[in-house]
């Protein structure tokens, strides 16, 4: 059973009306209801494009040049990461042809180019696929000969504002969970 308020005007230009005063025990109004359920539709459309942004990507390093000794040096490598948004949980695939190796090494092992000690496994098969489940900087070089001092190297940074997607949709997902409980 619905019952019909009435709203007073105000004399402010444009009119607006006054939110009626509800008697102990009368129906919500439809209209907060209404509220409700925008303020739900808001959520449903917002949230997914905050966890699709911070889906997980691969890319190929070096994109079409792909895992080789460059022509122009490690500029080319560090070119090409410079213009990528590498996030946590994104996949970075060294493909090639030809004698090449990657691994993981640490910075000082970089700098200098030091094949024997890497930090993982040597993958001397394309396509070698790494998936960066850590923040910060991570450093790959070939190990075959003397490839990394022609420049095959390439520094990969995630971390900062590209890692902080996954927590932004985990802390919109968790105020959407709060706002559906108290409607609930």
């Amino acid at each position: 059973m619905c019952q019909t308020i009435d709203y007073k005007q105000t004399n402010s230009s444009p009119k607006r009306f006054l939110r009626p005063k509800l008697e102990q025990g009368q129906p919500v109004e439809h209209t907060e209801q209404m509220g409700s359920k925008l303020v739900l539709f808001g959520f449903l459309v917002v949230v997914p494009a905050i966890f699709d942004a911070a889906a997980a990507e691969t890319y190929t390093v070096g994109d079409e040049m792909g895992w080789t000794t460059p022509p122009s040096g490690a500029a080319a490598y560090s070119t090409w990461a410079s213009k990528q948004k590498f996030h946590f949980g994104d996949t970075i695939v060294f493909n090639w042809t030809g004698s090449h190796s990657v691994a993981e090494v640490s910075k000082a092992d970089y700098d200098k180019c030091r094949t024997k000690s890497p930090d993982g496994e040597i993958h001397e098969t394309s396509p070698a696929n790494y998936t960066l489940n850590s923040n910060g900087t991570h450093y790959f070089i070939c190990t075959v000969d003397s490839h990394c001092d022609r420049g095959q190297k390439v520094t990969i940074n995630i971390g900062g504002e590209h890692s902080s997607a996954s927590s932004l949709a985990a802390t919109f997902f968790t105020l959407l969970v709060s706002l559906l409980s108290s409607y609930i």
